[in-house]
């Protein structure tokens, strides 16, 4: 498994060859899945597209295609680079001077190591990691006043106000994605937008957002904790 490190979502390789993919508008369709696989490589903003694209699949996964430098594992420290910046926490942080620190990261291994029971730590429970945001594969989604995503996206329609202009109503269409995490508490915040298509609707959908009914909040191991959602929200002249 790989980890893209600038859009922070986990890839797993496809065992179907390219060469088995059909030509699509949004890249390519795998007969094996019978998934659109969609190309990331030349996007201009493969962040938001990613979360676009995750945020429209019914389960929350995509196939896609990367370039490699999109995949690569940042490289690992060298021995001689681990002991250099240990060595300057050390000059900087102790006030040991440069041989005092290199004979501190210079000491024999069996001196620095500990016993493993000691060097073992639990992970911490949801409850003791309070800000940390979760994604999309959950023990348990926020739910919306018992509804799911189809619901939530019709409320927000429903409650925004087609913007204007000059008196007259902004005769545009488009699709926007509009991001925001729902707390432990099941209180909205942190609303953004990741793709925009007209700064008057990101505003008028922000509004709304930002004033949504409290949810009941997601779980991890039986634990409220917040979670991250992404939603497409489109807007059509009836």
């Amino acid at each position: 498994m790989l980890l893209l490190p600038t859009f922070n979502a986990a890839l797993q390789p496809c065992p179907v060859s390219p060469a088995a993919f059909e030509a699509h508008e949004k890249g390519h369709f795998c007969g094996s899945c019978q998934r659109v696989v969609q190309d990331f490589s030349q996007s201009p903003n493969p962040v938001a597209d990613l979360a676009a694209a995750r945020a429209a699949a019914p389960d929350g996964r995509v196939c896609g295609s990367f370039r490699r430098t999109q995949t690569m594992a940042p490289p690992p420290l060298t021995r001689r680079l681990r002991w250099f910046l240990l060595a300057l926490v050390l000059v900087l942080g102790q006030g040991l001077t440069a041989h005092e620190a290199l004979a501190q990261v210079r000491q024999p291994a069996q001196k620095q190591q500990k016993p493993l029971a000691s060097r073992r730590r639990a992970p911490l429970p949801p409850d003791e990691n309070p800000n940390r945001v979760y994604g999309s594969i959950m023990e348990m989604m926020p739910v919306f006043q018992g509804g799911g995503n189809r619901e939530l996206i019709q409320y927000i329609q429903q409650q925004v106000i087609w913007p204007q202009e000059n008196g007259k109503i902004v005769l545009a269409e488009g699709r926007l994605f509009v991001s925001f995490s729902v707390g432990s508490d099941g209180l909205v915040r942190n609303a953004e937008i990741l793709k925009s298509f007209n700064s008057r609707f990101d505003e008028a959908v922000l509004q709304v957002v930002r004033a949504l009914p409290p949810f009941e909040p997601g779980l991890q191991n039986g634990l409220p904790v917040s979670v991250s959602m992404t939603l497409p929200i489109t807007f059509k002249l009836k």
